[in-house]
């Protein structure tokens, strides 16, 4: 499945990126490869049918304000930044990966400006912007000092790209009102979280090198895979080990930590009861989706962790097919 994968993204036309002089720069057919597999990890999880309070093909989930069309037009917009982090990457590899935060934020910024257009407002990837921004900004500062960009050095990387991004950006924020007022500050859901629960949300996750996704999800998918399941149900069984140990700050801004708690142990009973090898997996996710959007919550923030893990299985793959070609 992931060289497959591989194969069908890689176009070998020769890939530009516009910079902000308007130079038009070359680029290894690399870097498109790393943006088209980002984008089909965004395409392939919002068309995983069903997820439970999540949008699919069949289910807006515990959402109002976007559907399936939504998120394609978000992911279609995001897709031409893709290489642009990869790029900024690789221009920035002759410095310590903990400075690379600086060079990938203004891509960031310019792929929100480019989402929030194409969807008139909804937030439908922000958080995977965030996320998606990072690896492949890693893969590309790894690519630049020739070092291997496999998910183990990608993990290293973005832990000292954001090791200290919680004590900058949460640790030192006002903790009342009146001081927020007094300052003209906005709190984000996910600031006001951190202050209520002391969860760390995606911070917390990009400061761990994405522990979550490296110690969890990606033994999970690896192993549905080597099993000989389908991509789908190895996406499932993901997907639900993904809700039943992340801390999911998108179902504590809904639901509060009842929320979060609730939907953590439905996923872990669903795990205890086969995951995706129990026959009835696929009626077992419609009535979790069910559930959650009567209780209105939506465990986006493991959506968006499902996608960057398939994304690192396929870099896995990726890496080590060019390791093998070099040595031969």
């Amino acid at each position: 499945m992931a060289e497959s994968a591989i194969n069908l993204l890689l176009d070998p036309e020769e890939c530009r990126i516009e910079t902000e002089d308007c130079q038009k720069l070359p680029l290894l057919d690399l870097f498109k490869l790393i943006g088209n597999l980002g984008y089909h990890a965004m395409m392939l999880e919002v068309h995983l049918t069903p997820k439970p309070g999540l949008v699919d093909v069949h289910s807006t989930g515990a959402h109002s304000d976007m559907d399936l069309n939504t998120f394609v037009a978000s992911a279609n917009a995001i897709h031409p930044f893709l290489p642009k982090f990869v790029y900024a990457g690789w221009q920035h590899s002759s410095q310590p990966a903990h400075s690379l935060l600086s060079v990938l934020r203004p891509v960031g910024i310019a792929a929100e400006a480019a989402m929030f257009a194409a969807t008139n407002g909804v937030n439908t990837h922000k958080g995977m912007i965030f996320s998606l921004g990072l690896v492949c900004g890693a893969v590309g500062w790894l690519r630049g000092k020739h070092i291997a960009f496999d998910a183990m050095h990608i993990s290293q990387t973005i832990k000292q790209c954001c090791e200290y991004l919680v004590l900058d950006e949460l640790r030192n924020l006002p903790h009342s009102d009146s001081q927020s007022n007094s300052q003209s500050y906005s709190k984000s859901y996910g600031e006001m979280i951190y202050l209520k629960y002391g969860l760390t949300g995606a911070r917390g996750e990009a400061a761990s090198g994405l522990a979550t996704v490296t110690e969890l999800a990606l033994p999970a998918y690896q192993q549905a895979i080597e099993q000989k399941h389908s991509t789908e149900q190895a996406l499932w069984q993901t997907l639900l080990v993904l809700m039943a140990n992340n801390p999911d700050t998108n179902l504590v801004s809904r639901g509060g930590l009842e929320g979060l708690h609730y939907v953590q142990q439905e996923a872990q009973s669903l795990l205890d009861n086969g995951g995706c090898q129990n026959p009835d997996i696929e009626q077992a996710l419609v009535a979790l989706d069910q559930r959650l959007i009567e209780r209105n919550l939506s465990p986006g923030g493991s959506a968006d962790l499902l996608a960057i893990t398939w994304l690192m299985a396929q870099l896995n793959e990726l890496d080590n097919k060019q390791q093998a070609e070099f040595r031969e």
